[in-house]
């Protein structure tokens, strides 16, 4: 994960509402801050907390939003997902094209 100037700014309103906690994630790398955000998301119950972590998860990329939503804290060693090609994508709509399927009729 990079932490970009908006994301920081995310981060800094979070400090204004959990001191204690952000005081000792902001010594953590990038990737083991997402983790324990995600933890502290689960913690809290204050919307306006949890609205900050899931702002910055959502900035942070679609593995980080996926880990929030399944509550997944497993090691990252990128943020980088591996998404189908085009190709992939081409041949499943041709797989799913009810038009190019064969009907059998009794």
């Amino acid at each position: 994960m990079i932490v970009n100037l908006e994301m920081q700014k995310l981060l800094d309103e979070l400090s204004v509402l959990e001191r204690e906690e952000m005081t000792r994630l902001f010594n953590l790398a990038a990737n083991d801050l997402g983790n324990e955000l995600i933890l502290l998301y689960y913690r809290r119950t204050e919307s306006e907390t949890r609205a900050l972590i899931q702002q910055f998860l959502t900035l942070a990329g679609p593995v980080w939003l996926r880990k929030l939503m399944t509550k997944d804290v497993s090691r990252v060693l990128s943020s980088h997902g591996v998404f189908a090609s085009l190709d992939d994508y081409l041949n499943l709509l041709v797989q799913n094209n009810e038009s190019s399927s064969v009907v059998c009729e009794n």
